[in-house]
């Protein structure tokens, strides 16, 4: 069956959506227990029952999917195909979580082959985001451009002045002042910098972060040997990008031994990224995967888990990182960053290019 919506929401009853939409999804997102279904209908019941999204969600609906055959077939190692069309993977998790809740099913027989763990609470957990979070970020995005579409009676300027966010880990501070100092002179009049420093404590740093990105037009990374591995550099980032909207307007800068004289102090440390062959990104994952192992040992000295709460979530955070890490490599590799010495030598060309900063 197919709906029709005439847009009739207006910005404050959106707000009122998407903040309501963004605190259940958060809960869906954490689920990592049978116990905690709930949530799962929850969001499902809000979703269902917003006329402005289950009509996007049935005019995605063209495919019919037959999960119950699908999870029939699926290897016992292998885990679900994603539609790559956003809308079809709009329809696909609908379905998805209808098959979940479509009576009594262990949510931890349906997540085997996203994790070595043996943990059931790991095994859904990574079910969760490897198949059920792409649907929600898509979901989000749609959301997010109504938004955008009801306030587009607003007059623009062809000569808005766009506001540039400069993303660093702190330990790279010197080539963030000579990338101010080179790419001002050139955005003038037309664009301004703001910066902030990411090594700082977690809670506070990322919050700050995204408040920052949703009040700038785009977002400079320095992406670093040191920045990929920042523990907070890399929480922050892998949350980003998979917001399609934010990602969009993520404009990567990949350091390269080009950039060492830019550096004032600490020449004999490593600072290349190696992001574009397969053994440099390898060499993260082991970097992540040794840092995760350092931390499971800690916890086994300590013996009693009530002692050992907060390596316990930090274990939590790397495991995350560690999940998402080859897809954020990927998507870095893929969106070309240049080195700074690449970007001056032609003049911030294909910088402004994409920032849609012209002349």
């Amino acid at each position: 069956m197919s709906y029709l919506w005439v847009r009739t929401v207006n910005r404050k009853e959106l707000q009122k959506i998407s903040l309501k939409y963004r605190t259940l999804s958060g809960q869906l997102l954490k689920v990592n227990a049978q116990s905690e279904i709930y949530c799962i209908q929850q969001f499902y019941d809000f979703i269902t029952n917003t006329p402005l999204l289950i009509s996007y969600i049935n005019e995605c609906r063209i495919t019919e999917y037959d999960f119950k055959k699908i999870f029939s077939e699926k290897g016992w190692n292998s885990v679900l195909d994603l539609p790559a069309d956003e809308k079809e993977l709009v329809s696909y998790g609908y379905q998805l979580l209808e098959y979940i809740l479509d009576g009594p099913k262990e949510l931890f027989g349906l997540c085997m082959g996203y994790t070595d763990s043996r943990k059931f609470s790991d095994n859904i957990e990574a079910f969760i985001r490897k198949s059920i979070e792409p649907f929600v970020v898509a979901l989000r995005t749609y959301l997010e451009i109504e938004f955008i579409e009801a306030d587009n009676d607003k007059p623009s300027t062809d000569k808005e002045i766009k506001n540039i966010f400069l993303s660093y880990c702190q330990k790279d501070t010197d080539i963030a002042n000579y990338l101010e100092e080179k790419l001002q002179p050139v955005i003038e009049g037309k664009a301004t910098i703001s910066r902030d420093i990411r090594d700082v404590e977690y809670h506070e740093s990322f919050k700050r972060f995204m408040n920052s990105i949703e009040k700038h037009d785009y977002v400079i990374t320095l992406i670093s040997d040191r920045y990929l591995k920042s523990r907070n550099c890399m929480y922050e980032m892998l949350e980003v990008v998979k917001d399609s909207n934010f990602s969009k307007r993520l404009v990567f800068v990949v350091i390269s031994e080009k950039d060492r004289s830019l550096y004032k102090a600490e020449q004999d440390l490593l600072i290349e990224a190696g992001v574009y062959t397969a053994s440099g990104q390898a060499e993260y994952s082991k970097y992540w995967t040794a840092e995760k192992h350092k931390l499971e040992r800690e916890i086994e000295e300590i013996g009693n888990p009530v002692y050992a709460i907060s390596q316990i979530k930090e274990v939590k955070v790397l495991e995350k990182i560690l999940l998402d890490l080859s897809d954020f490599l990927e998507f870095i590799r893929d969106n070309k960053g240049l080195s700074i010495s690449e970007h001056t030598e032609e003049n911030f060309a294909s910088m402004l290019s994409f920032m849609g900063i012209g002349d």
